[in-house]
């Protein structure tokens, strides 16, 4: 089976960020448990990215420990998976998304 490559729009970094500061305010070295969950789903997305849609081609797949959802859409003729942001599902949607 082919590994699908993983692409992240450069906002995300920022989403990244964001989010690591406002864990790392509430509890220090939660913002690092974060980056580590998520590269870890960064590999599940590129073995087996078929989760579900929840809007316009858009999957989204929450993060276990984390009330954060990283929303991507899929290549599958490329094999590519494309992540447009990474957002805290406590957050209105609205005022963070492109």
């Amino acid at each position: 089976m082919k590994k699908y490559s993983v692409v992240a729009d450069p906002r995300v970094a920022d989403d990244l960020k964001e989010a690591r500061d406002f864990l790392n305010a509430k509890r220090k070295g939660f913002g690092t448990k974060f980056l580590t969950e998520y590269r870890s789903f960064l590999k599940t997305l590129q073995t087996n990215p078929d989760f579900q849609i929840r809007y316009k081609n858009i999957h989204c797949l929450p993060l276990k420990s984390f009330k954060y959802m990283v929303h991507f859409a899929i290549n599958t003729e490329n094999k590519i998976v494309q992540i447009y942001a990474v957002l805290s599902t406590h957050q209105d949607p609205n005022k963070n998304w492109l």
